[in-house]
C-alpha cells in the first residue's frame, strides 16, 4: 500500500527553504518570483499543517523558532540531494558538453574571444558558458567547472596570477604614449571595489607623485573599465589579463612603468575528482592559454618601456 504523507506540496516548504535562508518574507518572495503575500501565505498554511510555529514575526524581519531551525536544515538538505539528482541525471546522457561558469568580464574579454581554438582543438565538445559574477556549489548548479579570480583557496594551483596596470587609448594622448609621471593630468578610472589603494600601490611602487588622485568614474566589472578606457574614457587601472585582447590588437597601451601584482589568482574548481575527460582537456587548453596570455603581455610592457 502506497504511504500517504502528511505533507500534500512541496510549494510550502519551498516558500519556508527560501524565508529561513532569506531572514525575510520579502526577500524569499524576490528569490522565487512571488508576491511577499503569497510566500506569507504559504509559510501560514505549512504551519497550520503541521501545527507548529515556524518564524517568530518582527515588524522587519523573522526569526526561525527552534521547530523552524530543525526543519530548515532537514528541508535544505532535502532540496540540495533533489536538485542534485536532478542534474545528474540530466548529465548523464551529455558526457561531451562541457558547462562551466565564471565571472561576466572574464568571460567576454577573454574566454570568448580565445575559445574558437579550443573547439578547433576538440570539436566533439561543447562548451556552453554561465556567465555570473555569483559564486554557488558547482555540483548543485549542474556546472563542470568553474574559472574564478580571488584568493586562491587550500590546494588548488593556480591559473595566473592578477596584474593591473593603468591603460588608456590614442584618442586621448594623440601626441605620444603617457608617462607614469603624467596620469594625475588625465580622467582616471577604477574598479568600484579597487579605486583608490590600487592606485596608491602603482604610484609608489613606480615612485610616481604621490599627490592626491582623484578618480573620476569607477565601474562595477573589470571588462566595463576596459571598455570606458577603449572608448577615450580615461587612463583605467585594469587587470591585464582582461585587457589583454585590447592590447594586442592596439585599441589600448599601457603607461610606462612596471604594473603591481595584486593578492588575486585566477584559478579553476572541478565539480568532481578525478576529472572527466571533458574537463581534464579544457583544464589543460586554458593552462595554456595562459602562458601564451603572459608571453604576450610581457612583450607589450617591454615594449611599453621603451
Amino acid at each position: 500500500m502506497a504511504k500517504m504523507y502528511k505533507l500534500r506540496t512541496l510549494s510550502g516548504l519551498l516558500a519556508f527553504d527560501a524565508a529561513a535562508r532569506c531572514g525575510s518574507l520579502t526577500l524569499a518572495a524576490n528569490e522565487l518570483g512571488r508576491t511577499q503575500s503569497a510566500v506569507s501565505q504559504q509559510v501560514k498554511a505549512l504551519e497550520q499543517q503541521l501545527q507548529l510555529e515556524l518564524f517568530v514575526r518582527r515588524p522587519r524581519e523573522i526569526e526561525l523558532t527552534a521547530a523552524g531551525k530543525a526543519l530548515a536544515e532537514v528541508v535544505r538538505g532535502s532540496l540540495e540531494a533533489i536538485e542534485k539528482t536532478v542534474n545528474d541525471l540530466s548529465l548523464k546522457d551529455e558526457p561531451n558538453v562541457l558547462r562551466l561558469t565564471t565571472d561576466q568580464s572574464f568571460a567576454i574579454h577573454w574566454l570568448i574571444p580565445r575559445l574558437p581554438n579550443f573547439s578547433l582543438q576538440h570539436p566533439e565538445i561543447d562548451v556552453r558558458i554561465n556567465a555570473d559574477d555569483q559564486r554557488f556549489e558547482l555540483r548543485a548548479s549542474g556546472h563542470d567547472l568553474a574559472i574564478r579570480v580571488g584568493p586562491l583557496p587550500p590546494g588548488v594551483e593556480p591559473l595566473h596570477q592578477q596584474i593591473c596596470a593603468p591603460v588608456y587609448s590614442d584618442m586621448i594622448a594623440p601626441d605620444g604614449p603617457i608617462a607614469s609621471s603624467d596620469v594625475a593630468a588625465y580622467p582616471l578610472l577604477a574598479h568600484k571595489y579597487m579605486q583608490l589603494p590600487y592606485w596608491q600601490r602603482w604610484q609608489s611602487e613606480n615612485h610616481v607623485s604621490t599627490e592626491e588622485l582623484h578618480i573620476s568614474s569607477d565601474y562595477s566589472h573589470s571588462g566595463l573599465l576596459v571598455q570606458a578606457a577603449a572608448a577615450g574614457g580615461g587612463v583605467a587601472l585594469v587587470p591585464l589579463a582582461i585587457a589583454s585582447e585590447a592590447l594586442k590588437k592596439g585599441r589600448l597601451k599601457c603607461v610606462g612603468g612596471k604594473p603591481i601584482l595584486t593578492e588575486y589568482q585566477y584559478y579553476i574548481l572541478a565539480a568532481q575528482e578525478p576529472m572527466a575527460r571533458k574537463v581534464k582537456l579544457f583544464s589543460i587548453w586554458i593552462r595554456e592559454e595562459m602562458k601564451q596570455m603572459e608571453a604576450e603581455l610581457a612583450l607589450i610592457l617591454s615594449q611599453d618601456e621603451q
